[in-house]
């Protein structure tokens, strides 16, 4: 065989392995077949309350029985069309608190129609709707929970998925949240708490002293805006100084006490903001945020690394609703956020005084 007719026949080889794996992009660049956007569907796209909307829906062929069983004070059970199994409570007594701390119906999704008081140390594998008051017992652990009212979690108990409470959520020492929390009136944790994601119109961490808030900052307070002020390298906002306008601080940021800034900050590297400062606007850190006590901050407030909340900080207010988002977040005792806090890998509840963020 000729030599040059092998060689060449093995560089044609070669190449067509080569364009193989580029020939259906050829073909797509030609033609353009595949050129619409994809089809997002948008029913779930950042809605915390999707799940719970979803759940209240899906049950919603069990109210008869709910009522029916509220009516004769007694218990059901059976299987929804997909094959669920469930168990409705028309009472809660003490033969019913037995088969639960026994775990005989923990593994059905459970509805009542009733204030529903839990045992201790009881697990949950299904989700549970309740239409009264929802109390759970100590050192419990649930899927999720649909509450039409207050829900309220004894200490050390395990939220797996989701809560929606349409009254009051509240959690007690060192519950673990894993989940979304919702509530449609408040959501208030305790010390030792961990947290991803919370969402209501009010949430406060421990014991709030509404008397010692940080006023509120409207955004008609401030003067008129002034252009954006920007600083390369590091940067320290004095004591009681007041800046009209945003800053861009492309180094470290500190925040004197007292001061005033009537726009919205970032910091391309760590921000530590002193006590009592306000921000009209937002304020963001691309690495790590520590905010002092006694601040109030209007806008939203993220940190790409991580943020810590001394106690008496107000992020938001009733009317203008917020976002607190970091990947880590440790927040004291005594803070208030209104809307949204998100820890987008792990949040803390911690004492007050708590050490600086190195």
């Amino acid at each position: 065989m000729n030599p040059y007719l092998a060689v060449a026949a093995l560089v044609g080889m070669v190449g067509l392995m080569f364009m193989l794996p580029l020939l259906p992009a050829l073909v797509e660049l030609r033609r353009k077949s595949d050129a619409l956007p994809l089809s997002v569907v948008q029913q779930n796209a950042g809605e915390i309350r999707y799940f719970s909307d979803s759940f209240r829906t899906y049950i919603k062929s069990l109210e008869p029985t709910m009522q029916g069983c509220v009516a004769a004070g007694t218990t059901a059970t059976g299987t929804l069309p997909d094959g669920e199994e469930y168990v409705v409570l028309g009472r809660v007594d003490e033969p019913l608190v037995l088969a639960l701390q026994q775990r005989d119906t923990a593994h059905l999704l459970m509805g009542a129609d009733i204030d529903l008081i839990l045992p201790d140390e009881a697990r949950f594998s299904k989700d549970i709707y309740a239409g009264g008051q929802f109390i759970g017992g100590e050192k419990n652990n649930f899927r999720a929970i649909l509450g039409e009212k207050n829900v309220h979690l004894g200490a050390a108990s395990r939220v797996l998925r989701w809560v929606h409470a349409v009254g009051e959520f509240t959690a007690g020492l060192g519950c673990n949240l894993y989940g979304r929390i919702s509530s449609d009136s408040l959501i208030r944790l305790q010390t030792g708490c961990s947290f991803l994601r919370l969402n209501a119109p009010r949430i406060e961490i421990g014991r709030v002293d509404v008397g010692s808030d940080a006023p509120a900052l409207q955004p008609n307070d401030a003067a008129p805006m002034a252009r954006r002020f920007l600083h390369d390298g590091d940067f320290e906002v004095q004591p009681g100084q007041v800046i009209v306008g945003d800053i861009l601080i492309r180094g470290k940021l500190h925040i004197g006490s007292g001061a005033r800034i009537c726009g919205s900050v970032k910091s391309v590297e760590d921000a530590v903001i002193g006590d009592g400062v306000a921000v009209e606007g937002s304020l963001i850190s691309s690495r790590k945020m520590r905010i002092g006590p006694h601040c109030a901050i209007h806008g939203p407030v993220i940190a790409e690394r991580e943020l810590a909340i001394a106690s008496g900080v107000r992020c938001g207010t009733f009317e203008h609703p917020t976002t607190v988002s970091a990947p880590s977040i440790e927040v004291e005792e005594g803070v208030t956020v209104f809307g949204t806090l998100w820890a987008r890998e792990h949040g803390d509840v911690v004492t007050a005084n708590m050490a600086a963020i190195q």
